[in-house]
């Protein structure tokens, strides 16, 4: 844990203060089945997204007892009543995992190249066991979510973080991702219906049309994200710092059957320069995302990862309590839906279904 600055005492204070006083209509013209809508995701990795630039002993230290964070987060939502969309690895749903003879790891897979990483992607993989290696492996993670109390949606985050828009990565790639994933998940009676591109970088989007997927979340349409290079990182947390009013979207079919939720807000973690931004800040920024969906009838989606609230895991719980209480008393209003990726997808193919007819 990061020891208390009094500016974290003051944070502390402002999440523990009288809940945000909301005095809202929907806009005039706006019918009940196009009220505001939350969806907030968690994309479930583990080391998998940073073994690029981090070993498992800097991951943990940065992020420890990341399943108890799971395990809170979950004991969270069931607490409000809140189906979220957790966008889960493929990797994840293995106990164990062994090499073939010739020392290669998943051997059934076709492996997927990437331009940038100049080795074979699987060339990190221990190929031992949850035990041995447990930020490889979760499948205990998955009976938690499987047994929580409020159904949670278990999305796809594919099977090991490759980037789907890498030019090395081709679509037969893709595809033995994908199936891996299926074939996983329907082992455990899972369909598979929301997919979350590592790293937010898209990429064969037919493919996921093609495999069942309705629903895929989109980059985020900030400001910042037109800043080129290094400096987009500073505008980033420049916005996250100032609370700067999130974008809100209205879900598009980006190929028949398949929809693009887009990301609206980033629940940043806190650590390193990002421990600057204020936790009141994170709060304030949801808060007019949620103002704003209301407002326009639009969806705010705040999205995270778990490693991301276990950097410093009792303040980013509080704070991201906070906001889920204001969540909850707009949606016992009337005023708000909170939903997952892929019960938004339904939702408004069932209104275009209605328009056209």
């Amino acid at each position: 844990r990061c020891p208390m600055t009094e500016g974290d005492r003051r944070d502390r204070d402002q999440r523990t203060r009288r809940p945000h006083a909301y005095h809202l209509q929907p806009s005039p013209g706006v019918d009940a089945a196009r009220r505001g809508s939350l969806v907030l995701t968690f994309d479930t990795e583990l080391i998998w997204g940073s073994f690029d630039h981090a070993t498992p002993a800097e991951f943990a230290r940065s992020y420890p007892e990341i399943r108890e964070t799971i395990r809170a987060t979950i004991r969270l939502l069931e607490r409000h009543e809140i189906r979220a969309t957790w966008a889960v690895l493929g990797h994840l749903y293995l106990r164990q995992c062994r090499r073939d003879a010739s020392g290669l790891a998943h051997p059934e897979l076709v492996h997927p190249g990437q331009s940038w990483f100049g080795r074979d992607w699987y060339s990190m993989d221990p190929c031992t066991d949850r035990d041995t290696d447990p930020l490889w492996y979760g499948d205990d993670i998955l009976d938690a979510l499987q047994a929580a109390t409020t159904s949670q949606e278990i999305g796809c985050h594919s099977f090991s973080h490759a980037l789907f828009d890498d030019p090395a990565f081709t679509a037969e790639a893709a595809r033995s991702d994908l199936e891996a994933c299926l074939a996983l998940a329907r082992q455990r009676g899972i369909t598979l219906r929301s997919f979350v591109f590592p790293r937010n970088h898209e990429g064969h989007h037919a493919l996921l049309a093609e495999h069942g997927f309705r629903a895929f979340r989109g980059a985020d349409p900030t400001w910042h994200a037109r800043i080129p290079g290094p400096a987009a990182r500073i505008a980033h947390l420049v916005d996250q710092a100032a609370g700067v009013r999130p974008p809100v979207s209205v879900p598009y079919e980006h190929l028949p059957g398949l929809w693009n939720v887009p990301g609206s807000m980033l629940f940043m973690h806190r650590s390193g320069a990002r421990r600057l931004v204020p936790l009141a800040s994170r709060i304030r920024k949801a808060r007019l995302g949620l103002d704003r969906a209301i407002r326009e009838g639009r969806v705010f989606h705040l999205w995270t990862h778990p490693f991301n609230l276990a950097s410093d895991r009792e303040p980013m719980l509080e704070t991201l309590d906070a906001i889920l209480r204001d969540a909850v008393r707009l949606r016992d209003a009337g005023l708000l839906r909170i939903e997952s990726m892929s019960a938004v997808a339904e939702r408004m193919s069932g209104q275009r279904k209605t328009t056209d007819a």
